[in-house]
Parts: C-alpha cells; sequence; structure tokens
C-alpha cells in the first residue's frame, strides 16, 4: 500500500530528514533504529489530521437533541399532569401552559428528535427544519425561564433555553450556504415565500402594537398583562424583538438571492408552522378552560399550520438533485 498524504509528508519532515541522516551515521542495531524511526514519525507527524477525523464526530447535533428532547419531555409531563406546575399562575396562563406542553410533547419533541437523527447522518433539510424546531423552543422557554413563577423546574427551564440557544449557535458552521444555494436557488418559490414572511410580519406588529400603543396612550396596562399577572407581554416583546425581524430580514434576503435566504426560509416556515399549531391548542385549550371557545379562530390557527407546512414542502420539492 501507499502511504497517505500526511504520512508522505511526514516522511518528508525536517525531524525525519534529520533523523535519517544520524541513524545511517550512528551504526544503531536495526532494534533501536527501528525504535527511533517511530519515535521521529511521532514528531514529524501532526497531532490531528482532518481526513483522520469525520466532521460527524463534532457535530453536537446528535447529543444535544437527546438532551434537549429529554428536558422538553419532562417540562411537557410535569406541565400537563403535575398540578403544582403552574399553581402560582393565573387560570389565564396555566391553560395557555397546558396547551403549550401539548404541543410540545406530541408534535415538538417527534419532530426534534426526527430531524436531529437524520440532520446527524446528513441530511442538509433536516438540520434546517431542526433549526427551526430549535428557535420555537428557544422563544417558548424565555418565556418559561422568564414569566412563569418560581418552581420545581426552574433548573429545567434554564438549562433547556441555554441548551437550545447553545446548540443551534454550534450547528450553523456545519451548513453550507452554498450547498444550500446550490440546491434551492434555481426552483424554490423565493418570492411567494417573501411575500409571506412580510405579510404575516405586518399584520403580527398591527396587532401586537395595537394594544400596546393605545395602554401607552391611555396610560394603563395592557390587558393581556393584567390576565397573566407578568410585567409585560413576552410574546409581544419577542415578536417585536426576535421574530419579525427574523421574517424581515429572510424576506429581503431571498428577493437579494443571497444563499443566508435560502436556509432561513425553510427553518422558518417550520418554526411557523408548529407556532401556528400551538396557538390553535392554546385556543382550543383556554376555551374549554371557560375563556370562551372560537372555533373560526381555532379554524384559522390550523389552517396557517397546514399552510406553512405545505408551502415547506413545495418549497423542498423545488430542490435540485444536489440537495
Amino acid at each position: 500500500m501507499g502511504l497517505q498524504p500526511y504520512e508522505a509528508e511526514a516522511c518528508n519532515g525536517p525531524a525525519f530528514r534529520l533523523g535519517a541522516t544520524w541513524r545511517q551515521r550512528s551504526g544503531l542495531s536495526p532494534r533501536k533504529r527501528a525504535k527511533v524511526n517511530a519515535f521521529l514519525n511521532f514528531l514529524s507527524t501532526p497531532l490531528v489530521y482532518p481526513s483522520m477525523i469525520s466532521k460527524q464526530s463534532h457535530d453536537p447535533i446528535l447529543w444535544s437533541t437527546v438532551a434537549i428532547v429529554l428536558l422538553v419531555a419532562l417540562t411537557a409531563v410535569a406541565g400537563i399532569w403535575w398540578p403544582e406546575t403552574y399553581a402560582r399562575e393565573t387560570v389565564y396562563t396555566r391553560a395557555g401552559g397546558v396547551a403549550s406542553d401539548i404541543v410540545d410533547l406530541f408534535l415538538v419533541v417527534p419532530i426534534l428528535l426526527i430531524s436531529g437523527i437524520k440532520a446527524w447522518r446528513g441530511s442538509v433539510l433536516a438540520r434546517l427544519v431542526w433549526l427551526g424546531a430549535q428557535g420555537y423552543l428557544f422563544y417558548n422557554f424565555v418565556i418559561y425561564a422568564f414569566g412563569v413563577h418560581f418552581n420545581a423546574l426552574v433548573f429545567v427551564y434554564c438549562a433547556t433555553l441555554g441548551l437550545c440557544f447553545y446548540a443551534a449557535l454550534f450547528s450553523v458552521p456545519f451548513i453550507s450556504l452554498e450547498q444550500v444555494a446550490q440546491a434551492y436557488a434555481p426552483r424554490a418559490p423565493r418570492k411567494t415565500v417573501a411575500i409571506v414572511f412580510l405579510v404575516l410580519s405586518l399584520l403580527t406588529a398591527m396587532f401586537d402594537l395595537r394594544e400596546d400603543v393605545d395602554s401607552l396612550l391611555s396610560g394603563t396596562i395592557p390587558q393581556s398583562v393584567i390576565a397573566t399577572n407578568e410585567p409585560v407581554n413576552f410574546v409581544h416583546i419577542l415578536d417585536l424583538a426576535f421574530l419579525l425581524p427574523a421574517l424581515c430580514i429572510t424576506a429581503i434576503l431571498l428577493f437579494r438571492r443571497k444563499p443566508a435566504g435560502y436556509a432561513l426560509a425553510p427553518a422558518l416556515l417550520a418554526l411557523l408552522a408548529i407556532m401556528s399549531a400551538e396557538l390553535a391548542s392554546i385556543m382550543t385549550v383556554m376555551g374549554r378552560a371557560g375563556f370562551g371557545m372560537s372555533v373560526p379562530m381555532i379554524g384559522s390557527f390550523v389552517v396557517l399550520a397546514m399552510g406553512f407546512t405545505i408551502l415547506l414542502g413545495f418549497y423542498v420539492s423545488r430542490a435540485t438533485r444536489t440537495a
């Protein structure tokens, strides 16, 4: 067998060449010469070669997925079946928390687990869907960590929030924007997705700001803040600070055909599909808790969840074979 490239490079290294000259003149026995050769080879060879360690072995997505799935499942099970979890919350907040826990346990956990395993095996699309699920969890666990009154799960909330953030952060370098752009740029419905993101951002901003601005002008506290017994409406804060800017930035990137836009689009579509399903669950549980069952509103969120899922499927189906 021939030498590997890094082996040939090592044999041409200065330490190896100097050792070869010294061995020729020293008259060492064959056994001692073999030991010297091994030692000089070790000095001449880098400790780690890119070819010796697969990229997969450094990918944090598998272990982080397992850890996050366990933490989210624990949080959801406790929220649904352990009354002490939301004992200090208002009835309104308790109903919303249980509704979110139902979606987390029966929808988000399977999505996260399946996409995480597929991404670890090399699927670029699965990694983007996984990032979308992480974005949804980050959004929700900011509310859990800062909005839910102190309870026995406080450290679970903190651990889940931190893991979601850092797992997503350290997973980004494993996404090749060039590969994503080559796969989706030629045929992806970029304009359709961009317009949907911009329209949704505008409507959501109008909905959030209407209550907040009216309360500021009248010098009162928003009704949503009173109902949840929280310092602010965390949903409005997260929408205006993170979600809506992300949708607008992605839309602009898609219009300008930037590789980052093609990568962010499926992740945000996955996030929006999950979030729409969560809103449908919240409306249903709150209706059963006595806050009024709005069937048209529930139906609209179900339609949105299906619409985002279909748009994600269509976006993916337009990818070229290089994906």
